[in-house]
Formats: structure tokens, C-alpha cells, sequence
């Protein structure tokens, strides 16, 4: 047993991919394995703000919430094994596995295995402010203490769920934005000069009333970033087939509320109900999720997001649907959110 623990150790010291919680401050984007390192580190120093500018796309409802995360972790050690990259439209996407050990205040570790993916856009393609390497995604899963070691980390094999159509679909997509949504998205200009690709995927599905045998169909997603704010950001979606044909700018269905409250601070609800249903092509803080074909919204009525709406719509029989619809109307500090539509029903 021993034998076997030391020789991960060697190993990995040998491949240069263990990081200990006592390493020097390291802020350093030059590749995606020390992009994933500095993410660590800054947990470490409790530099979350750091850590949490590394990823592209906020990694929580909010940084509070992110930094809550490490309310009770004291260090974070990190493995890291071979990186993988795929270019795509513009940009160069890697997969670096990765391992950490958590040890928390009261002596206690968990294990974490699993893939990020960083995403480096074509410097030559850019405009101010300068985009460097950034952290697309994450996926890390618990897993057992003696996971720990290089022997055991993830093959994870090609980048997953990122640049799926061909180049040709994503220009027809980006130029369809550009025209449509100039007069209205702050992220036109940007798009326009490259730096603002569109988020690439395919989706694969079964046509209602298929045959067990037939193929399936696929379509393409296209989720472009519009606008910015100080705290909330929207994003608008083309959907099309393989082709590059029948782009379709996506609406999406919410409720249109009527709210009253019981005082003039918003604070305390007298009564909210549903008035009719309205559509957007704007979703707030919007995910997709490749895994399950579904995107969520969370829109902040105001900066500390204790009143907020928040939707998901699943991908059913080709076109996304409102599944789930909460709002949260009092403007009283706390996150008390009540739902609106569940599994596609009003209640």
C-alpha cells in the first residue's frame, strides 16, 4: 500500500502536476493546466475574487455564493494530467483533467475528480479590453480519498459539448446576429470584430412519433452574449439544422405577473398571480446544459438578487419549452423565491 502511494507521488512530481496548498502567489494564464493551477491558488490565499474572474461565465448564482463555497475549506491540493485541445471557429478549447484534495477547518478532505474545459480566443482576432485564457466549464464529481493520484484521473478524451457544428453554421449564425441584433445588443460590435464567438453546440433528438430505429435528428444552438450590466447579463439564441439553413432566432414563454405588496419598499407581498404569458429573446444569466438539453435564466431585480425571476426550458420535440418559472417579487434580503410553473403547469 505504501509502495503504491509513493510511487503516485513520484509520478506525479515526475509529470509536474501536483500543487500544494503552500505554493507561492501564482496568477499565470499561459496554458490551461496553469490557468486550473492559479485557480487553486487563489482559493488558497482566499483571493476569491481572483478565482472567480478565471472562469468565463459566472461559476455560482453570484461571486457571494461562489465565495460561500470555501466558507470552511483551509487548502486545496491539485493534480492535473494530459491536456487536450480542439480548435474551433476562432478559438482553442482544452480539457485538462484534474483531481483536488478539499481539507477543511476541522482536519477533514473530499476528493474531487472530474475535467475543465479552458477556452483561448485568437489574440489576432481581438479588440480592448484583451480576453485571455479562460475557464469554460468545470465538472468535478466526489470521489473516493484514495482517487487522489495521477493513475487514477479522467481520460477526458475530446472537448465535450463545445464547437459541435461546422465553422460555416457558426459564421451563418454570427452574421445573422450581427444584422438582427446591432440596434440592440452592446456585444455586436464585439461579435463583429471576433472576439464575442457564439457558444457552439449540437443537439441530438428523437422526432415525436420516431420509430425506435430511425435516426436521430440533430439541430444546432447558438447562444451569443447581448448585453452586460453591472449585474446581470442576457443572451440571445439562433437555433438551425446541420446545414446552416433555417436559422430561427429563439423566443422564450414566461408569465407575465401581477404583483402587489402590502408596503411602499416592496417588501412584504400582498398577492402575485399570473395575467396572461408574454415571450423574450432575451434570457438573463442564461445556461445551456449539454447534458440534459435545457437552459436555465436567473434575472436579478436588483443587485444583491434577494427579488428575482428565474426559468428553465427543456428541449422537447425540437423546440424549447417552459418547464419551470419562479419568482422571488419582495425586496426584503432574503431569497424566498416561489414557484410559478412547475413541470409545465401553473399552480
Amino acid at each position: 500500500m505504501w509502495l503504491r502511494i509513493i510511487l503516485a507521488v513520484l509520478l506525479a512530481c515526475m509529470a509536474g502536476g501536483f500543487a500544494h496548498a503552500s505554493d507561492s502567489y501564482s496568477d499565470n494564464r499561459s496554458s490551461a493546466v496553469d490557468l486550473v493551477r492559479s485557480l487553486y491558488n487563489a482559493v488558497n490565499h482566499h483571493e476569491y475574487a481572483r478565482a472567480y474572474d478565471y472562469f468565463a461565465s459566472p461559476p455560482a448564482k453570484d461571486f457571494a455564493a461562489f465565495q460561500a463555497g470555501y466558507d470552511h475549506t483551509t487548502r486545496v491540493d491539485v493534480i492535473t494530467g494530459a491536456v487536450t485541445g480542439d480548435g474551433a471557429a476562432g478559438s482553442t478549447y482544452f480539457t485538462v483533467p484534474t483531481a483536488i484534495k478539499a481539507t477543511d477547518d476541522k482536519g477533514g478532505s473530499k476528493v474531487f475528480v472530474g475535467c475543465y474545459t479552458v477556452r483561448a480566443v485568437n489574440g489576432a482576432v481581438q479588440e480592448p479590453p484583451f480576453r485571455p485564457l479562460q475557464i469554460y466549464k468545470g465538472e468535478l464529481k466526489p470521489a473516493k480519498t484514495d482517487d487522489f493520484a495521477v493513475y487514477n484521473l479522467p481520460t477526458c478524451g475530446e472537448v465535450a459539448n463545445v464547437e459541435a457544428p461546422q465553422k460555416a453554421t457558426v459564421e451563418d449564425a454570427t452574421a445573422r446576429f450581427v444584422v438582427e441584433q446591432q440596434g440592440h445588443c452592446d456585444k455586436v460590435e464585439e461579435t463583429r470584430g471576433g472576439a464575442n464567438e457564439p457558444h457552439a453546440y449540437k443537439i441530438r433528438f428523437a422526432q415525436a412519433g420516431a420509430a425506435a430505429d430511425e435516426p436521430l435528428s440533430e439541430v444546432s444552438l447558438f447562444v451569443f452574449d447581448c448585453t452586460m450590466a453591472a449585474y446581470n447579463e442576457t443572451q440571445v439564441f439562433y437555433l438551425g439544422d446541420t446545414s446552416g439553413s433555417g436559422l430561427t432566432l429563439l423566443s422564450f414563454a414566461e408569465p407575465h405577473l401581477e404583483i402587489k405588496y402590502l408596503d411602499a419598499d416592496s417588501a412584504k407581498l400582498k398577492s402575485m398571480a399570473v395575467d396572461g404569458f408574454s415571450a423574450t429573446t432575451e434570457l438573463v444569466n442564461s445556461e445551456f446544459d449539454a447534458k440534459t438539453n435545457t437552459i436555465t435564466s436567473f434575472n436579478k431585480w436588483r443587485g444583491i438578487g434577494d427579488a428575482s425571476s428565474s426559468g428553465t426550458y427543456a428541449f422537447v420535440d425540437g423546440q424549447f419549452v417552459l418547464k419551470d418559472y419562479a419568482a422571488d417579487p419582495t425586496f426584503d434580503e432574503q431569497q424566498n423565491p416561489v414557484s410559478i410553473v412547475k413541470n409545465g403547469k401553473i399552480l
